[in-house]
């Protein structure tokens, strides 16, 4: 019979496995096939607005901000973006809490990125600095990384999404924009330029919505399948077969168990974009806005 700690651990490892989300990255679509885990209670229903509650208007866009979802840059040249999804939902947040500080980050990552002098840009959840606040506050520091927001609590946008829990409503999903740009904003003395929904699970509207509240949608048209994947030559090999000038490349930061071979693929990676011609470079660099 397995005690309480144990059961307990079995617990937030199933859930810490399913709450990235991030099975919409390895085949870029939805797949009836893709078995995960609930990550947290249903939602609550939203609450229904008092006779004479006004509905939330948006802000007005920052300049710059575009009400279409980008997926690459340019393709002349010879620029590309790696990105890595920093995702903490608030399941893996009480895994942290429980005392697996490794849960969402992978720190021999970044030793890559930075030993090699490579720009990355970190699409990081606003949960994402309570969970590491160290790390958050060293990567917001290296001018090699660019931080961008990846919503509050890494919750679906439009259902199914792969298990995770829902945002309700316009208003919500307003603020899980505009909650997290204070977060990155405080975190580092810039306010954020981009958005990536997670899971990739959106709809026009919500293009529309996240433009409104002054952030791009971006997406990606190189994807690295890291999630789930032990082996190392299977992300590198993605990542090279489809990576050309202009492309945005999705990765994750999470390491074991989401997506544990992604500091040891980066070897390859990174020497092998070289070797073609492919430059890394922040988000706001490939799109012309840094």
């Amino acid at each position: 019979m397995r005690s309480g700690p144990a059961i307990l651990g079995a617990a937030l490892a199933a859930c810490c496995l399913a709450a990235c989300g991030s099975d919409a990255h390895v085949a870029n679509r939805r797949s009836g096939a893709t078995v995960v885990l609930p990550t947290a209670a249903p939602p609550r229903p939203p609450a229904r607005p008092k006779p004479h509650q006004k509905k939330a208007k948006p802000p007005p866009s920052r300049p710059g901000a575009r009400d279409e979802l980008i997926t690459h840059g340019p393709r002349t040249g010879h620029d590309v973006a790696l990105t890595f999804d920093a995702d903490m939902t608030q399941a893996m947040l009480a895994a942290v809490r429980a005392g697996r500080t490794s849960v969402g980050y992978d720190p021999q990552i970044v030793d890559e990125l930075r030993a090699s002098h490579t720009p990355a840009t970190i699409f990081m959840t606003g949960l994402w600095p309570t969970a590491h606040p160290d790390a958050a506050r060293s990567l917001a520091s290296d001018p090699l990384f660019e931080i961008e927001n990846h919503s509050y609590d890494h919750a679906g946008w439009e259902p199914p999404c792969y298990g995770l829990p829902l945002v309700q409503g316009d208003s919500a999903k307003q603020d899980e924009v505009q909650k997290t740009t204070a977060i990155l904003t405080d975190l580092t003395g810039s306010a954020p330029q981009y958005f990536r929904f997670p899971g990739g699970c959106h709809t026009t509207a919500d293009v529309k919505l996240v433009a409104g509240a002054g952030e791009t949608p971006v997406q990606w048209d190189v994807v690295s399948g890291d999630p789930g994947q032990p082996d190392p030559a299977v992300v590198a090999n993605n990542v090279l077969r489809g990576a050309h000038p202009g492309s945005i490349i999705v990765m994750h930061l999470v390491g074991a168990p989401n997506a544990p071979a992604t500091a040891a693929a980066l070897r390859t990676i990174l020497p092998g974009l070289q070797q073609r011609g492919l430059h890394p470079v922040t988000l706001n660099q490939l799109l012309g806005t840094g």
